[in-house]
């Protein structure tokens, strides 16, 4: 895996998995500024919008091959297809997939949702 940050953090919560070759990078280089080669702006130099928190919650699965981009909320529950390129949040308990990342479908109907999130709710009491 490859996770790249300069600036910003990336956050991941309980029960993530990952598969192979998996790469996160919470930054990109600013294109708009007059004088200067890409290669040559310093972090220093970068605006702060170039940044951002890339943020997976609980029980995501990350298929391998998987390119995740600044700013990304993967919310509790979401699969990430493998070979994905994610550049939006991402639902939670839906799989996405794709380049760019697309919602596929959920995980589960409302009725079996509800009753996974009752179940792993009493499984964290215990």
């Amino acid at each position: 895996a490859l996770f790249w940050t300069t600036k910003a953090k990336i956050i991941i919560r309980s029960h993530v998995i990952f598969g192979p070759n998996v790469t996160i990078i919470t930054g990109d280089h600013p294109t708009n500024i007059p004088g200067k080669y890409i290669m040559e702006i310093t972090d220093d130099e970068k605006p702060v919008e170039c940044d951002a928190n890339v943020i997976i919650e609980d029980d995501v699965w990350i298929g391998s091959n998987v390119t995740i981009l600044k700013g990304v909320h993967i919310q509790t529950g979401a699969i990430i297809a493998a070979g994905s390129v994610v550049t939006k949040d991402v639902d939670a308990y839906t799989i996405y997939g794709g380049v760019p990342a697309k919602k596929i479908k959920d995980r589960f109907t409302p009725v079996q949702l509800k009753c996974h999130i009752q179940l792993m709710q009493e499984q964290m009491r215990k």
